[in-house]
């Protein structure tokens, strides 16, 4: 377990940027990845539980997402579409979803996260707190680059499209509850009997989940 050298709690993003910045810390969000890496130099933390992160938003057919929810949340909230809350049901057993937080997976990348398989087939954006800025990327653009993207700044929070479009979820693991080693995710949105726009999102394949664009656009207008 890695070993801890100070611990902060502040209870403002712009409070937890600074104590970051000062002390060359990491944020502590649900502490899956942080606190069981393997022990090397003790670690400051600057815990974000008290940042008020934690909410669901739905408004104008978008989701807002805290970045401090935790993924049982997205499994047991009617605001949450259907894809990414089955998805965030694989993500792990129980004690882990009640745990892990949706910024922090954004932020780790996980290559066989569902969740991010999800979230990138559900045109999600991501909401980035900087000392003297704000921005917000989309998903796919951070996960290309995330040291760059998100360096010396805070995810604060994920925006997600809400609309009944057809969805599809799948992946392949040793028994269902094990990690995928493929997962995938398609999106369809259909004008009429046609294909008007198609979003297809694969885990497990890569570095990183990623995107089929070249896919996608062959299903452009396919009836």
């Amino acid at each position: 377990m890695r070993r801890i050298r100070q611990y902060f709690k502040p209870d403002s993003v712009e409070e937890a940027l600074a104590l970051l910045q000062s002390y060359d810390a990491r944020p502590l969000a649900g502490g899956q990845r942080v606190l069981v890496e393997e022990p090397s130099e003790p670690v400051s933390v600057v815990d974000l539980q008290a940042l008020g992160l934690d909410g669901l938003v739905r408004q104008d057919g978008r989701l807002g997402i805290g970045a401090m929810v935790r993924l049982q949340t997205l499994v047991e909230s009617a605001l949450v579409p259907p894809l990414l809350g089955d998805a965030a049901r694989r993500e792990g057993p129980l004690t882990y979803r009640h745990a892990a937080t949706v910024g922090g997976t954004v932020a780790t990348g996980d290559a066989l996260s569902c969740v991010l398989v999800a979230l990138l087939a559900l045109d999600a954006e991501v909401h980035i707190r900087h000392a003297d800025s704000s921005q917000t990327v989309s998903l796919e653009d951070l996960l290309a680059d995330p040291a760059g993207v998100l360096r010396g700044g805070l995810i604060t929070g994920v925006e997600v499209l809400t609309g009944a479009d057809g969805t599809a979820f799948a992946m392949v693991a040793r028994t269902p509850r094990d990690q995928p080693i493929v997962a995938a995710v398609v999106r369809v949105v259909r004008r009429g009997d046609r294909c008007a726009e198609a979003r297809i999102a694969l885990g497990g394949v890569a570095a990183r989940p990623l995107r089929l664009r070249e896919v996608e656009a062959l299903l452009s207008d396919v009836p």
